[in-house]
């Protein structure tokens, strides 16, 4: 058992030390029938000579419309690719799966593809703003069910991450 554990810790350590940590998340505000506030911390990892990254949001959104008001928690693990370098901007994919819980109630999902783009501003800090979503939904909170097509350019998703 001890050597069990012995390997598991090499093996993170040797992950850890190929990885670029990064925290950081998004806030957004809408206000269309209704409004919508949410906050979504995210961690992540960037592989050195890699141009995939992994990493997962916990988004918090609190919204109304006509004198009601609800509760949505959504996780949302993805796999980031990104296609082109650009000097300080990369252009990138998100294979996404959300899966939601709108009034802690219900359970849903999506899954997709959200194009997007960042910008690293320094050595640690990096905008990114994720616009559109191309897949398959079966959450209430998400407008429509089934396959979706939305490439909303008006309400962008915008996040400042932090690299360690």
């Amino acid at each position: 058992m001890k050597k069990l554990f012995l390997t598991l810790a090499l093996a993170f350590g040797m992950f850890a030390a190929n990885a670029q940590v990064w925290l950081g998340g998004s806030a957004n505000a809408q206000f269309k029938d209704g409004f919508r506030l949410s906050v979504a911390p995210e961690i992540g990892y960037s592989f050195n000579d890699s141009p995939i990254s992994i990493a997962t949001s916990l988004n918090f959104i609190f919204g109304g419309s006509n004198g009601t008001t609800a509760w949505e928690l959504i996780a949302s693990p993805y796999v980031r690719c990104n296609l082109a370098s650009i000097e300080k901007f990369n252009i990138f994919m998100d294979l996404t799966g959300d899966f939601c819980v709108p009034d802690f109630k219900e359970f849903g999902w999506r899954v997709g593809l959200q194009p997007g783009i960042a910008w690293m501003a320094t050595e640690h800090w990096t905008a990114a703003a994720r616009i559109g979503f191309v897949g398959y939904n079966k959450c209430a909170f998400f407008d429509g069910e089934g396959l979706v097509v939305d490439f909303a350019a008006a309400i962008p998703t915008i996040g400042l991450y932090y690299n360690f």
